[in-house]
């Protein structure tokens, strides 16, 4: 049957052209467009919510970009203030022992003892910084030690003590020797342990311990 007469059947049959304007006119035909237009409604929501995403990736792959530069310029800062804080180190470094050359020399002169020369830089495993040579006030001749602490404290003292026999060794020392240690700064407990063991202790102030004469 074509398509015509179809629909002179449906224009003949008073029943069929009833149940199909039913179904025509049915509650989800009639929706249709409502449908349609939530659909068009939806589709533009997500559209809007997609360009949102990418805008929210493309500002949190600026903000990663600013926050590896901020890393890389922390770093260099870092880098930097290492180099400063070496720099500042040898610096303190050398003028503690300047100092404690000083120091020490006042409190020999004070003794009544003649100091032979300036003091010498030694080394003898990083311990000992400068070996004096001197006379007493007796006529005897000394060989004066010093380790040399930015920061001195008793662990310090008790392991210059543990070593100072060794050290002298190495050194080639004979005869009276005098050790002591100086600190431009003396932590609490430092003068208490250096007399225990026998050494004197130095700081800006002069002598706070006298060590002992020992002989190698």
């Amino acid at each position: 049957m074509d398509t015509l007469a179809i629909i002179r059947e449906i224009e003949a049959d008073v029943g069929l052209r009833a149940q199909l304007r039913a179904v025509l006119l049915s509650d989800d035909v009639l929706r249709l467009p409502e449908l349609v237009a939530e659909n068009t409604r939806d589709i533009r929501d997500l559209k809007d919510a997609v360009s949102e995403l990418r805008e929210a990736v493309a500002e949190n792959t600026r903000d990663i970009r600013d926050l590896k530069d901020a890393v890389s310029e922390m770093r260099r800062g870092q880098e930097m203030l290492r180099q400063e804080v070496g720099r500042l180190s040898a610096v303190v470094g050398g003028t503690v022992e300047e100092d404690a050359s000083s120091v020490v020399v006042t409190v020999l002169e004070r003794r009544g003892w003649q100091v032979h020369g300036r003091p010498e830089p030694v080394e003898a495993n990083g311990e000992i910084d400068m070996l004096v040579q001197a006379r007493t006030d007796q006529g005897a001749e000394v060989s004066v030690l010093v380790e040399a602490k930015t920061r001195l404290r008793p662990a310090d003292v008790r392991r210059f003590a543990a070593v100072l026999e060794q050290l002298v060794a190495m050194i080639g020392i004979r005869g009276d020797y005098l050790p002591y240690v100086y600190g431009l700064r003396v932590y609490t407990g430092v003068e208490e342990t250096a007399s225990e063991l026998g050494l004197g202790v130095l700081s800006p102030d002069g002598e706070r311990v006298g060590g002992l004469l020992r002989s190698a």
